[in-house]
């Protein structure tokens, strides 16, 4: 019999901040303490997904994320 399961696939995403610094390593170091001045632009870009090692795997409980049958 077969079963639904819920995958939960790790990704990797871009987050961006805005910040003014005197260089480029500045920047990175200010965003990195999350720094006064450091502004979350809410913007998020998917870069891609970890390998399946990564991944975790359960058994759907009953009427939980029920897949739809194949049409």
């Amino acid at each position: 019999m077969r079963k639904s399961y819920i995958v939960g696939v790790r990704e990797v995403h871009y987050r961006f901040f805005s910040v003014v610094a005197d260089d480029a390593i500045h920047a990175k170091d200010l965003v990195r303490q999350r720094a006064e001045g450091v502004v979350d632009m809410e913007i998020e870009e998917y870069s891609h997904e970890l390998a399946t090692e990564t991944w975790c795997v359960e058994e759907a409980r009953d009427g939980h994320n029920q897949p739809e049958p194949a049409k």
